[in-house]
Formats: structure tokens, C-alpha cells, sequence
């Protein structure tokens, strides 16, 4: 095909002026949305548009995602003792993300994303992450693509974007670290019945991001995967079945740690119609000390731990969370999530029934002023009893504020 040289000299100079505007913005760095610019002025025709837009060499898109949220928290910590109270206020920066993408061509793509977390513990507590570093292709169009990397685990980004609301709170499995959102290993995902089925399988070093390679003397592959079905317009139906040792089985200088044995089986039901959500989650988690003195360390326990004593030291979580998401129209919405754990502990062959809970209720009202700038008021509300199998022993923490997403 030819083009005509009055068209193409003005194209070009079209994309030269457009050009520092797609830079500056951050936006994808590839001509196909200019092209359609191009077409709706008269300039190309849809043939030419094609034609230009074309790209053999690959495509780069650069992407950037902030969580800037101004809080007033108070938490009241209770002991035999009596209550203490911290009451905190402020602007956080709670996540930064940078991303940028490459396709090869229309099978194979690459990903690299960092992430800017808040570490208390540091002398410079704003530290940057590695949170993707991966290579995807597709083997057998859709039914099968390979992910080899740092990459998402089957199940936390998956239930987010349901959720819609990360940079309010993040989900259940990942609010009480019974998963990791990031991990390095190689996984097998797709789609099959025509989209009826979905599966994504991972074998993963367990230890999550942030932490590098493989650590010296890990002796655990941790598998976790994800099927989902959708057997009508709007339903999805999905289970979760996590196993392994998140990194705690290890033979250093050939001392061998049997470490703790975790298990989670998870299932949740989502309905969504026109511009509204609602979403119901069960999950079952268990960790089995294989040594003494391993740690456990999530739930309503994790600030303190848990420390196993001896073999067989037991943690056993039942959760549940229940949430709905509406958008009205207007840039205008709400959403809502409740969730409720239980976590019971065995220690030296003794059961305490004495079981610690966690009751939790986050309510919100968004405004999305533009593409890309959402904004919300928020009440997170979180009570916390017999805390590490205590009964005197609680904590309540309230906070609400206004949350920010911004991303582009």
C-alpha cells in the first residue's frame, strides 16, 4: 500500500508535536493512540492508521500507581495492666509503584515493577522493592501461558481487582500474611471452555518479595494455585489451595530445620450486574510446627508472633469476609467489607480453646474526579480479642481519613 505524501509529511509532523506530551505524561510509549487521533481529523485513513501503528520491534508502556492517604488512627491497646492509647495523624505514602511493560510481539511480553514500602524498623524507612520481574509467554494461545520470575501469585492481585479498593485495604488472604502478593518461581495459567475455566498453578521459593533470590540452604517449593469458574454472565466462583513452607525448611552447613508446614484452602463467590459487586470469601489455614522454636507470624498475632515450642504447635485460622462495591454514576460510589477470623492455638499437645478473634469493618464513599484519580472517605474499624490466647489482653484500632489513588 502507498502512502499518499501530503498525509504522511503532516502525520509526521503531527506525532513530532504530540510526541513530548506522551513523555511527559508517562503514558504508553507507541503511536497506535495518536494514530487514532490522527484518523479522527482526516489525516489517515483507517488502513494508514494501521499501517503506521504497525510495530515488529515491540511496544514499551510505562505505568506509575500511588496510595497517597491522609489518616487519623487511634489504637488502644489493653493488658492486665490497663489500656494504653496511640493516637497517630498524617499524610502516608502507604505504596508507589513505577511498572514498565515490554511485548515482543502478540506472545511474549516482560514486566518490571517497583515498589516504595514503609519500614519502620530502618534508618530511611521509604525503601524501594522489586516487586515483578518476569518473562510471560504464551505456549498455546490463552489456554496456556508461562510466567517465569518474580511475578503475582494466583490469587491476591486476582481477588484485588474485584475488590477495586487496594489503596483502602488490601484482602483478606493478604491483610493477615496468609499469602504473599509477589514471588519467585515459575507458574502456568489460562483459560479454557471458551473462558468457562480458568487456572493458574505456581512452584515458588515461599518466601515472598523483597526478600531476593533464593535464600541459602531453602529445602521448601511452595505450590499455590487458582481455578475459576464462570458458568453464567457476571458469577465467578473460585477456589485456592496453598501448600509449603513459606521458606521456613532449611539445611544450612548441614544442619536441617524441618521448619513450619502451611496449608490454606480458600473459595469465594462474587456476583456482579451493571456498575455493582458483592463478593463472600471463606478461607482455612493451618500451620504445623515440624521444629521447635519456629516462628508463625500472621493473623490478630502478628505484631508479637507466635512462637512455637515444640513439634506439633499448632496455629488454625477460620476466616470469613463479606464485601460489596456500587458505583451510582457521576464518578460517585461506596463499598464495604466485614471480616471476621478466628485463630486457635495448640501448644505441647494442648489445645487452647481460649480462641483469638478479629472482627473488622471498613466502610467508604469514592469520587473518581478523572480517569486515573480516585478519591474516598473511609471508617476502618478493627477490634481484636484475646489477643496470643490471653483473655485479658485486646486491642481496637479506629481510623478513618481521606484515601487517594492515583495512577496512570
Amino acid at each position: 500500500m502507498k502512502f499518499n505524501m501530503y498525509k504522511s509529511v503532516a502525520a509526521a509532523v503531527v506525532l513530532m508535536g504530540m510526541a513530548p506530551s506522551a513523555f511527559a505524561g508517562g503514558v504508553q510509549i507507541d503511536n497506535s493512540s495518536l494514530t487514532d487521533v490522527l484518523v479522527q481529523k482526516g489525516v489517515l485513513t483507517s488502513e494508514e492508521a494501521k499501517a503506521v501503528s504497525k510495530n515488529e520491534d515491540g511496544k514499551l508502556k510505562l505505568e506509575a500507581l500511588f496510595y497517597l492517604n491522609t489518616t487519623m488512627d487511634k489504637a488502644d491497646t489493653t493488658t492486665a495492666a490497663g489500656t494504653t492509647s496511640t493516637k497517630t495523624n498524617g499524610l502516608n505514602v502507604d505504596r508507589a509503584y513505577f511498572t514498565a511493560k515490554y511485548a515482543f510481539n502478540d506472545d511474549w511480553m516482560m514486566r518490571f515493577t517497583t515498589d516504595m514500602g514503609h519500614e519502620a524498623t530502618l534508618g530511611k524507612k521509604q525503601n524501594i522493592y522489586l516487586k515483578y520481574a518476569y518473562l510471560q509467554g504464551k505456549l498455546a494461545g490463552d489456554a496456556a501461558v508461562l510466567r517465569l520470575g518474580q511475578s503475582h501469585t494466583p490469587w491476591i492481585d486476582y481477588e484485588q481487582g474485584m475488590w477495586g479498593h487496594r489503596y483502602v485495604s488490601k484482602v483478606m488472604t493478604d491483610q493477615y500474611k496468609f499469602d504473599d502478593s509477589s514471588d519467585l518461581g515459575v507458574g502456568l495459567k489460562g483459560k479454557l471452555l471458551d473462558g468457562m475455566v480458568g487456572y493458574w498453578l505456581t512452584e515458588t521459593n515461599g518466601l515472598g518479595y523483597g526478600n531476593g533470590n533464593v535464600s541459602a540452604g531453602n529445602q521448601g517449593l511452595d505450590f499455590n494455585s487458582r481455578i475459576s469458574l464462570y458458568p453464567v454472565d457476571g458469577l465467578s466462583v473460585d477456589f485456592q489451595f496453598r501448600d509449603g513452607y513459606r521458606g521456613s525448611k532449611t539445611n544450612v552447613a548441614s544442619v536441617a530445620t524441618s521448619g513450619v508446614k502451611s496449608t490454606l484452602y480458600q473459595v469465594m463467590a462474587t456476583y456482579k450486574i451493571d456498575g455493582y459487586r458483592v463478593g463472600a470469601n471463606y478461607l482455612i489455614n493451618r500451620d504445623k510446627a515440624r521444629s521447635a522454636t519456629a516462628s508463625v507470624a500472621h493473623g490478630g498475632n502478628v505484631s508479637s508472633g507466635y512462637q512455637t515450642a515444640a513439634i506439633g504447635d499448632k496455629v488454625e485460622s477460620n476466616g470469613l469476609a463479606l464485601w460489596a462495591t456500587a458505583k451510582f454514576g457521576g464518578g460517585f460510589g461506596a463499598f464495604g467489607r466485614y471480616e471476621n477470623l478466628t485463630n486457635k492455638f495448640t501448644t505441647g499437645g494442648v489445645a487452647n480453646n481460649l480462641k483469638e478473634k478479629i472482627t473488622r469493618y471498613v466502610a467508604g464513599v469514592e469520587y473518581t474526579v478523572i480517569k486515573g484519580i480516585d478519591f474516598s472517605l473511609v471508617l476502618d474499624n478493627t477490634k481484636l480479642t484475646n489477643r496470643g490466647n490471653v483473655a485479658t489482653n485486646e486491642r481496637k484500632d479506629t481510623r478513618y481519613g481521606l484515601y487517594s489513588q492515583v495512577k496512570f
